[in-house]
């Protein structure tokens, strides 16, 4: 009787997938001890700059979600803003049906006082070798600068997952 209905509820909230995810390995990109990507502000106060490319196409060849963003450094105090997107065709930027998550994260000084930021990320998950992409704006009115790294994990489809919103804030 214990049995049938733990793989009730196992099929019921794929409980698998989920303690998948709380308990499985993760990777950390770029592969190369001390190696940042770096995400650079428009120089405009609260204007995103450029798609900076953190993991290349064809690289992960598994559906994968971030974890965390590393912050390693930046190169003023600001409140730094940041965006991940992924993109499935080569050469193509992100469009924000792809936007996996964002975080923000004020600095107080610098070098930053700890030897990295780690922050959480909550977001969608990206498909099987996707490229995935970078941006930043800061409150400065200048070109700041973050030096960042990814942690990757697995993703493993929970069933029954609720529809994404077409609406406002997440259309935007």
């Amino acid at each position: 009787m214990i049995d049938a209905i733990k793989r009730l509820v196992d099929t019921l909230y794929n409980t698998t997938a989920l303690a998948h995810h709380q308990d499985s390995r993760s990777r950390v990109y770029p592969q190369v001890a001390g190696a940042t990507i770096t995400l650079i502000s428009d120089g405009t106060a609260d204007t995103f700059g450029s798609w900076t490319e953190i993991i290349p196409i064809d690289t992960v060849d598994f559906e994968y979600k971030i974890k965390g963003l590393n912050v390693y450094g930046v190169d003023a105090t600001a409140s730094y803003f940041m965006q991940l997107e992924y993109s499935i065709v080569g050469g193509s930027d992100p469009t924000t049906a792809q936007i996996t998550g964002e975080r923000e994260i004020s600095i107080t000084s610098t070098p930053v006082a700890k030897a990295t930021e780690l922050l959480d990320f909550f977001c969608e998950s990206c498909p099987a070798n996707a490229k995935l992409w970078g941006r930043l704006k800061t409150d400065n009115a200048a070109t700041d600068e973050a030096y960042v790294t990814v942690v990757v994990l697995r993703h493993i489809p929970t069933r029954h997952q609720l529809d994404q919103l077409v609406t406002w804030p997440w259309s935007t």
